[in-house]
């Protein structure tokens, strides 16, 4: 899976009339564009802090290559 861009966020559980939606310990959300087998799509990623998501946000301002993310043994 590739992260291409943030949309928006970091967003706060506080701040998404959804939240109640969101993972237990999620307290952040960002919204992404991503690209899997070659689909383009938007997406949410839940983040437990706001410097892990943030993380994300400082990437993508300063990089134009995604993040690549695997998902499990046969992604490596």
């Amino acid at each position: 899976m590739k992260i291409w861009d943030i949309l928006e966020g970091p967003l706060s559980r506080d701040d998404c009339p959804d939240s109640d939606e969101w993972p237990t310990e999620s307290n952040y959300t960002i919204v992404c564009k991503v690209e899997e087998d070659h689909e383009i799509f938007e997406t949410d990623f839940f983040f437990e802090v706001y410097e892990d998501a943030y993380e994300w946000k400082v990437y993508f301002e300063t990089n134009i290559e995604p993040l690549t993310i695997n998902e499990g043994p046969d992604d490596a």
